[in-house]
Parts: C-alpha cells; sequence; structure tokens
C-alpha cells in the first residue's frame, strides 16, 4: 500500500519530464492541413493529424524529410538546410509574419512597413509578411513562434534607448485573422 503514492509520484513525475521535453526545440513542425501526414525526418517518423504542431531539435545542418498520405503515399521528399532552427510547412500552406511595435505609438509610421494586406478574403492594415508555402523549411526571421503569444505589454521587455521595441510573431493564416480580429475588438471596447 505504500507503494502506490510513490509510483504515482513518479509516474506524475515522469509524464512531466515527458511534455517538457516536447516543447523544447529550435524546429516548429506544423500540419495547418486538412488531412493526416506521415513525417520522416532523418530517422524519426511522427504522425501529424491536421492541426498538430510539434517541435523538434534539429542540429545545424542538412535534414531530410519524407511526408506521406494518409494512403501512404509518398506526396513529398526534400532536404532542407538548418543554420539556427525555423518552421516546417508540412502541408505547404500559407504562415504570416506580424511585426508590432511595443512603446509609443506615434513611433509607428517611421519604424513599420504597415500597409493594406490581403489575408484571406479580407484586408487587414499592418506590417505582415507572407512566407511562401512552396518552401517546405524557412529558417526564423521571428520572435515568437506558433505556440507564444506576443506580449501584451511592455514588462519584462528590455527597451532600447528610444523607448520602443519592434517584435515578430509567427501566426497561421486563421489564427493571424483571429487575432487580429480580437485585437480590433478589444482596441474598439
Amino acid at each position: 500500500m505504500k507503494r502506490q503514492p510513490i509510483t504515482h509520484l513518479l509516474l506524475i513525475s515522469i509524464l512531466g519530464l515527458m511534455m517538457s521535453a516536447c516543447q523544447k526545440g529550435n524546429v516548429e513542425m506544423d500540419n495547418a492541413g486538412d488531412q493526416t501526414l506521415e513525417v520522416t525526418v532523418d530517422e524519426l517518423t511522427y504522425t501529424m493529424k491536421p492541426g498538430d504542431y510539434q517541435k523538434l531539435e534539429l542540429k545545424p545542418g542538412t535534414h531530410r524529410i519524407i511526408i506521406k498520405d494518409e494512403d501512404g503515399k509518398t506526396i513529398e521528399e526534400a532536404t532542407f538546410q538548418v543554420k539556427e532552427g525555423g518552421l516546417l510547412n508540412l502541408a505547404r500552406k500559407d504562415y504570416y509574419i506580424w511585426t508590432d511595435l511595443y512603446g509609443d505609438p506615434s513611433l509607428k509610421a517611421e519604424k513599420l512597413k504597415e500597409d493594406w494586406h490581403k489575408i484571406g478574403d479580407k484586408s487587414y492594415y499592418g506590417e505582415f509578411t507572407r512566407i511562401e508555402p512552396e518552401n517546405i523549411y524557412v529558417e526564423k526571421t521571428w520572435d515568437y513562434g506558433l505556440e507564444e503569444d506576443f506580449p501584451t505589454d511592455l514588462i519584462g521587455l528590455q527597451l532600447t534607448r528610444e523607448k520602443y521595441m519592434i517584435k515578430s510573431k509567427l501566426f497561421r493564416e486563421k489564427d493571424l485573422i483571429e487575432a487580429y480580429n480580437a485585437l480590433a475588438r478589444q482596441s474598439s471596447q
């Protein structure tokens, strides 16, 4: 009877370590498509359901990827080069980088390249960079990945002498639209 609490604590500890290990990595592997994919990166195989996301730890250098559909048919076989880390766009969908300024809002016109951009079936105003879906891998040029949030304020950010900071975040297309609309609703209240 006394072994049960120890066994439970051990299982909880192992589960916690496994969950935290899954969140570490330098490459974001994302399936924004509508079908389950079997993905082999180097020697490891992953089943990625629609909407699945996983971080991988890949060393700098050349890596091999094979993507198969639900029937086991190879739909992609390629190599890609990792420098520091980035995004594996498994379903070749649209992703965007949203760049924004933290600090004095009057500096936005001077510091950002804001304009109207057609995203989905509507236009949105801001600094957005579309990631070409033709590329299976894109090296990271953003500050916050798919599973990270933009900071809500400046607390904890190290400001420059000019008292502003420019940060960018990677989004799936639908998530960008949702985040933009949520921000617009919040601003109008």
